[in-house]
């Protein structure tokens, strides 16, 4: 069973590269997934350098009121980025364990 359906022109095209064309279309969806998450861990990254902390101080020092008010707009702004960007991060890993394991 295949992972995803190519329509035909796009299989004549794969197919005349020399590949196996579902091989090589989920091969194309796992380097686009890498790529997103590169992206995704390059905005971590920046928060980081932002704050000097990993999220899981952040979150701690946030809690805690060290950063000033939880609840000022920089702030709360940059703690749902961040909360998401872990989310979207975990989700994206998983999905490319999940293709890769079938490559």
């Amino acid at each position: 069973m295949s992972l995803i359906r190519i329509e035909p022109a796009l299989r004549d095209m794969i197919h005349s590269l020399g590949s196996d064309p579902e091989t090589e279309a989920v091969k194309i969806f796992s380097m686009g997934l890498k790529e997103l998450l590169r992206e995704c861990e390059e905005d971590i990254m920046n928060l980081e350098i932002k704050y000097g902390i990993s999220y899981e101080e952040f979150k701690s020092k946030l809690e805690s009121g060290e950063l000033g008010d939880p609840f000022s707009y920089p702030l709360e702004k940059d703690a749902m980025l961040w909360e998401d960007l872990m989310a979207e991060k975990r989700l994206r890993l998983g999905i490319i364990r999940q293709v890769e394991e079938r490559l």
